[in-house]
């Protein structure tokens, strides 16, 4: 497998200034954001070279709300794209009773042009293509159509593909959703390939005259054009070449399933495909009409854009854009598109001009508005920006509401810019924590990044060493800001040694739970009381599912109570006690193994179905929404308890902090600025758009309030609706389905509940700690107990010495 080399060719790092300082007044074409490199990760030019680095501009597009530009092929002047909307409604047919809102509504695809300027242009003309009516009155009958590809003619008008799809069920109405009922549903799939004027008017069409199998399927994500401009696409195992006709010019087969057609810089058409050594990109031979030369990709590599500059191709590499030259092997990193002042996760269209310049099309959201902006970067010097001190902030995969903080911060910051480094680069396809593996050894070798991201990273290791910083003086001085805003619990999980060395926005409680009539109706117990009621228990229940074995319990044991058997301040451990012991001696109370390999799943052994026949004691599960009350409360009938893992010291319930939260370095360049960005992570107005429970106890409390609140069915009209007494009716907030068919719908929630919610979360003083060095010396002693090999008192010492001489080691 040819190998990519790692250079870093273009830039690294880019930070933008806010469009009005940077730029004075906006322009009629949108504003224009830049920012300067890090000195010590600027590619070294050739002499008398300047560097350069991409500037993005950012050309605002007015989209009515309804609309949402998806890019399907681009012109010199703009781009042609789709939007999935609302045309019309329906009428309401015989028989049938208007039961929601919307129920009526007629959707299609929409065709715009949007040009480099920003302006929004319907192409009126354009029709999708009709459904296919029922004339036998089949059960469960339904046609419609989807235009998924187009691309531009020799004339500039544009070719599309559309799918026209019927299926029904072979049936009675009854039997439609019953057990086994998917294979007697029929499919049918055509597809016909339009020529379109500029204003979306047909020209032309013709059914596509693939005769493949059943239900095939076309991969038409991006549209090209052959040397006698036949239309490519792929269909599972083959390359079509579709003629203006819809005949088939020729086709080729792989052994292999076909990702999809891609275009190289220099006009060469090829497939991707997943293949025996990995990813690999397919030349074809339009000549000739075979498949050439095969090339070696990144293993990450599956949507590939045409190249421009030097190199063949782009992709996608987690928070990069990466540029692939295929003769020399180069794999280099173009961009980072935080640190372009992007979110990479809201832009769509990619598109890459010969000379390197990117365009796309960018959706986000502030607050309720959605805003659609048409994105271009470019490549500058880099001596023509402005001069800015750079933190940086180093992440193993980078959160999405993240993302658009770390923007808000370097747009709106005259003096600094936060540069982000997304380890999640380094990671292969042999190796997925590649990545946290280089993090962790440049950071205990010194090199400290200002900011981190501590997942997967020994959080009490490094506050021990020293090389994090307390944020307690920076909470406390705040001027908005103060530790009675988070609760107490959680604060004290974030705490190590007595200081605040991490921050988190958000946190969930896992735990064992159960019903209130055999575990009690307060959380905690000790192995004496777990055993107790699992006696009460009809015989052959097991405490928890069928599949968990004792290495996972042990696991589960020791993140739990890691924090009080390690002390990474002092270097003493304490694997000795009985407490570890009894660890132990409870872990080995589980099975070994369970044979995933021939287990048969049914039904009637799915998790519900269990705790309902009294099969299993205890759901182990957690709290990670407050609506996750609502859920987790159905499995026991309407009731449950918080009870958490058996222990003799508290509560075995165990706050996991989101993310795996966020620390400042002892050494960081700029203290007071790397604040200004933590503290953002906890104020109300980050923390309400976040799903997980909020540390901010006013969010919480407001987040509580709304799940408290009911909302009742309203008609058409806007009118509450109500039943056979005059009261309104509580609208559900979802449901779930057991394995036995049953589904419950779920309301607001009751003042009990919250305050079991409440009561779960002033109780939990355990934060979950798993450091997998310390979990591995564990495992691998406890096997010569779990064999009957050496007693656990035994094994607890073995532990203890083994433990106490890694972790002193590390300090």
């Amino acid at each position: 497998m040819k190998k990519f080399r790692s250079v870093i060719c273009l830039l690294l790092v880019l930070v933008m200034a806010l469009g009005l300082a940077a730029c004075g007044s906006q322009s009629s074409e949108g504003s224009k954001e830049s920012g300067e490199v890090k000195g010590g990760e600027k590619k070294e030019e050739a002499a008398g070279k300047e560097e350069m680095v991409y500037v993005a501009e950012f050309t605002p597009v007015d989209v009515p709300e309804e609309v949402y530009l998806n890019p399907r092929c681009y012109t010199a002047d703009g781009f042609y794209a789709t939007s999935y909307e609302k045309t019309g409604e329906r009428e309401l047919a015989e028989g049938e009773e208007l039961e929601y809102e919307g129920q009526l509504d007629i959707y299609a695809n929409v065709l715009y042009f949007v040009s480099r300027e920003g302006k929004l242009t319907k192409l009126d003309k354009y029709r999708q293509l009709e459904s296919i009516e029922d004339t036998e009155d089949r059960v469960g009958y339904n046609s419609g159509s989807d235009l998924i590809g187009l691309c531009l003619g020799d004339d500039g008008n544009l070719i599309a593909i559309e799918q026209r799809y019927v299926n029904w069920f072979e049936g009675s109405q009854e039997e439609m959703y019953s057990d086994n009922s998917w294979n007697r549903w029929h499919y049918e799939n055509s597809y016909l390939l339009r020529s379109l004027a500029k204003d979306g008017a047909e020209l032309d069409s013709h059914e596509i005259a693939f005769a493949g199998e059943e239900n095939s399927y076309f991969n038409t994500s991006a549209l090209y054009r052959d040397d006698e401009g036949n239309v490519l696409v792929t269909c599972e195992m083959f390359l079509l070449a579709v003629a203006p006709d819809g005949s088939i010019a020729y086709q080729l087969e792989s052994d292999e399933y076909l990702n999809g057609v891609t275009c190289l810089k220099d006009g060469r058409l090829g497939v991707t495909r997943w293949g025996t050594n990995g990813m690999e990109l397919i030349l074809l031979d339009s000549k000739d009409r075979t498949f050439g030369e095969k090339i070696s990709l990144p293993s990450n590599a599956y949507d590939l854009l045409t190249g421009g500059g030097d190199y063949d191709f782009f992709y996608r590499n987690g928070s990069n854009l990466n540029g692939v030259n295929i003769e020399t092997g180069a794999n280099d990193k173009i961009l980072n598109w935080i640190n372009c002042n992007v979110n990479g996760d809201n832009i769509g269209g990619l598109h890459v001009e010969e000379d390197g310049t990117i365009t796309g099309v960018l959706s986000s959201y502030r607050g309720e508005k959605r805003d659609t902006e048409f994105v271009t970067l470019r490549q500058v010097p880099a001596s023509t920006l402005p001069e800015k001190q750079v933190i940086t902030l180093a992440v193993m995969y980078l959160n999405y509401n993240l993302s658009d903080q770390l923007i808000d911060f370097n747009r709106h910051s005259d003096t600094v810019r936060i540069e982000l480094i997304d380890y999640s680069e380094y990671n292969t396809e042999e190796d997925y924590t590649a990545g946290q593996t280089k993090l962790t050894t440049e950071i205990l070798s010194g090199k400290m990044p200002d900011i981190l991201a501590l997942s997967g990273l020994p959080y009490s290791q490094l506050a021990a060493k020293g090389l994090l910083e307390d944020l307690y003086p920076y909470l406390d001085s705040d001027k908005e800001l103060k530790r009675d805003d988070f609760f107490p619990t959680v604060l004290h999980a974030m705490e190590a040694h007595g200081g605040l060395y991490r921050i988190c926005p958000s946190f969930s409680i896992q735990s064992l739970i159960g019903a209130p009539s055999v575990v009690g109706e307060e959380p905690g117990w000790t192995y004496d009381e777990f055993k107790a009621a699992l006696a009460s228990m009809p015989e052959g229940c097991t405490a928890l599912d069928q599949y968990i074995t004792r290495d996972s319990v042990l696991q589960s044991l020791v993140a739990l109570d890691m924090n009080d058997v390690v002390d990474w301040s002092t270097g003493q451990c304490s694997f000795d006690s009985q407490e570890f012991i009894d660890i132990l001696e409870f872990a080995n109370s589980f099975q070994a193994e369970f044979d995933w390999e021939n287990y048969e799943w049914s039904e009637e052994e799915s998790t519900p179905i269990r705790i309902a026949q009294g099969k299993q004691m205890l759901l182990q599960n957690g709290i990670f929404s407050i609506d996750d009350v609502l859920y987790n409360d159905l499995y026991f009938g309407g009731s449950s308890t918080y009870i958490g893992w058996p222990t003799n010291n508290g509560v075995g319930n165990m706050i996991t902090l989101d993310d795996g939260a966020f620390a400042m370095s002892a050494s960081c360049a700029n203290k007071e600025a790397a604040w200004e960005f933590l503290r953002n992570l906890l104020t109300e107005d980050y923390q309400q758009q976040l799903w997980g429970l909020p540390v901010n106890v006013h969010v919480f409390n407001k987040k509580l309030e709304e799940a408290m609140t009911p909302e009742y069915i309203k008609d058409e009209s806007g009118n509450y609706v109500l039943d056979e007494n005059g009261e309104k009716i509580q609208q559900s907030r979802g449901g779930i389905g057991f394995g036995d068919g049953s589904t419950y719908e779920v309301y607001a929630l009751s003042q009990e509940q919250a305050d079991k919610l409440l009561n779960v979360i002033n109780t939990t003083t355990k934060v979950m700690d798993q450091n997998d060095s310390i979990f591995a010396i564990v495992q691998e002693q406890a096997a010569a107990y779990f064999a009957g090999q050496k007693s656990a008192a035994e094994v607890a010492r073995l532990v203890q010495s083994k433990a106490n001489i890694y972790v002193n080691e590390q300090r």
